[in-house]
């Protein structure tokens, strides 16, 4: 078992409690902070306990399961759920948005009334990544900017841009920080770093057999590539990545190095 995936592990002790129904995982970070998943997508969901009311970063357990996210947070709290937080836009963030402002609650890109949550802005995984900072719990909620379920998707900020956003996560909190990605397990900054860690080694690796005129059939067979890639499957899958999924990645790689050459 490699070092990355043993943080990954030992960091899932921190959680108080864990709650399954059939189709959402549920995890008691403190009395103020759960984390709810949907299997279908994998999406971690925030819900954040206020004395006012309730607040949901990235209501999407899936399509058909809003009702039973909604009777989970329910049984939770009796609170109303008064605000939606967005890390991003993307379909697997914000699917489940409408559901709950039809029932009265408000999307919102941050809580100007809370100085318990704090909200930065970055550019690494989408054009507007929002990161998400609740103080007393002392968790992030960063979005697809950070994914341990999957490989890094930097695409709209680059490497700058990604390098940007981890830089500006670290500055949060504390080395006991609890960081949420959007997908996957949650994890310490010691494992963020690692990612950052392994996704510069990706990029250079790629940049290099670019520069040698390698296509993305050829990158997809060299052996410290595939090396690379597999330091991210912290969930042991066989295989990671489809080889669609793997040659999209290389693509998308290229066009950013292409991209940054360019500038």
């Amino acid at each position: 078992m490699t070092k990355f995936k043993c943080i990954q592990l030992i960091s899932l002790l921190f959680f108080s409690s864990t709650v399954f129904s059939s189709n959402i995982h549920v995890e008691k970070v403190s009395e103020q902070v759960h984390i709810l998943s949907g299997k279908e997508y994998g999406t971690n969901i925030g819900l954040i306990t206020t004395e006012n009311g309730l607040t949901l970063i990235d209501p999407m357990p899936g399509g058909g399961h809003l009702l039973e996210l909604d009777n989970i947070v329910k049984s939770i709290s009796n609170k109303s759920i008064i605000y939606i937080l967005n890390t991003h836009t993307h379909s697997d963030h914000t699917g489940g948005n409408e559901f709950f402002i039809e029932q009265g609650a408000k999307l919102v890109e941050s809580i100007t009334t809370s100085d318990d949550l704090v909200h930065i802005k970055v550019k690494s995984h989408s054009s507007n990544d929002n990161i998400y900072y609740h103080k007393i719990s002392n968790t992030i909620f960063v979005g697809d900017v950070f994914d341990t379920s999957w490989h890094p998707t930097f695409y709209a900020g680059g490497f700058q841009g990604f390098n940007d956003a981890i830089d500006a996560i670290m500055k949060l909190g504390d080395e006991e920080s609890l960081i949420v990605p959007g997908h996957g397990a949650p994890a310490r900054k010691l494992s963020l770093l690692e990612f950052r860690k392994n996704t510069s080694e990706w990029i250079m690796r790629v940049r290099e057999l670019h520069q040698k005129g390698w296509d993305e059939d050829r990158i997809m067979k060299d052996a410290q590539a595939k090396s690379i890639v597999e330091k991210f499957n912290l969930g042991g899958r066989s295989p990671f990545l489809p080889q669609e999924a793997f040659k999209r990645f290389v693509e998308r790689t290229i066009s950013v190095i292409e991209k940054e050459k360019g500038m």
